[in-house]
């Protein structure tokens, strides 16, 4: 599932187009790439299963982009930053992986009772704890990196079209990125995952990073 040139090619070039340069989409790639490798490390050992996960792949995205891909049924969790940063991050999550997420959280193998019960309360409950401990690992990475604190809310989780979620959540936002990923956890989850930005913000960070890495250079 990784991207071949051309896509990566034509993803720059959009996002050259949308006023993002070179330098600000390779800071938004490596400012992912640590936070979702600190938030994936948390979910690891809380499911004590290995995860891999590829490198991010960073795009600007209209949202009717975003609406017309998306067409199946997921689980969406939103996070805010209340301290450090101004805007809000959300994940998409297939059903069939939150369920057996939620299995191996109650202690089973990924596939028993609650994987094959249908989505409910308690399988938002329980990645909605899983989120939690993922986005605050990479919230605290990124304030790391930023050289700021950086606070989110408890994560939203609700089971949604998303179209629909995104169009009744954000009616003033147009312009995302969008960084899609792949993650591997042995022979029961092989899937890509979704998080959204919005633009001001993504481009806030990516313009943070760099000028922290100016500094940081300027230093060494």
């Amino acid at each position: 599932m990784l991207m071949d040139s051309a896509a990566i090619d034509a993803a720059k070039k959009k996002a050259g187009q949308a006023g993002f340069n070179d330098m600000e989409i390779s800071a938004i790639g490596e400012v992912a790439n640590i936070t979702l490798g600190n938030a994936m490390t948390a979910l690891s050992m809380l499911l004590n299963n290995n995860i891999d996960i590829s490198t991010p792949f960073v795009e600007i995205k209209q949202k009717g982009e975003i609406v017309e891909e998306l067409a199946e049924r997921s689980v969406v969790t939103r996070v805010d930053y209340v301290k450090g940063l101004d805007g809000y991050s959300v994940l998409f999550l297939k059903e069939d992986d939150v369920k057996i997420m939620t299995d191996l959280m109650m202690g089973s193998d990924g596939h028993g009772m609650f994987y094959e019960q249908d989505l409910s309360e308690l399988h938002l409950s329980a990645v909605s704890e899983s989120m939690n401990q993922m986005m605050g690992s990479a919230a605290t990475a990124m304030g790391m990196m930023l050289d700021k604190l950086v606070d989110i809310s408890t994560p939203a989780t609700s089971q949604a079209d998303p179209g629909g979620y995104l169009n009744d959540a954000f009616p003033n936002e147009e312009r995302f990125v969008q960084i899609s990923f792949d993650v591997k956890m042995g022979k029961l989850i092989s899937t890509r995952m979704m998080q959204l930005y919005p633009f001001g913000l993504a481009k806030a960070i990516a313009d943070l990073f760099i000028v922290k890495k100016h500094q940081t250079e300027g230093v060494a």
